[in-house]
């Protein structure tokens, strides 16, 4: 059996650099540039939700979008 107290265990290393970044996840987002959101809804409310921006011919972040404008201009 192996004395598992005894590997070798390099550890994580030292962080990339920004410039090293691949994701570039250290820089804030250029203003208009769309970044990720997830938010956890029922499966009802995404199959409703996808359904509407299917029927609408648009995409999911468009269509959050005008929902949001609207919500804003009518609940201030």
């Amino acid at each position: 059996m192996v004395d598992v107290r005894k590997l070798n265990r390099p550890g994580k290393g030292t962080p990339p650099s920004p410039e090293e970044n691949a994701n570039n996840n250290l820089s804030k987002p250029a203003s208009g540039q769309k970044v990720h959101q997830q938010v956890k809804i029922s499966p009802e409310t995404r199959r409703a939700f996808r359904a509407r921006a299917a029927e609408m011919d648009t995409d999911l972040g468009t269509l959050f979008e005008l929902m949001w404008q609207f919500y804003k201009a009518n609940h201030g």
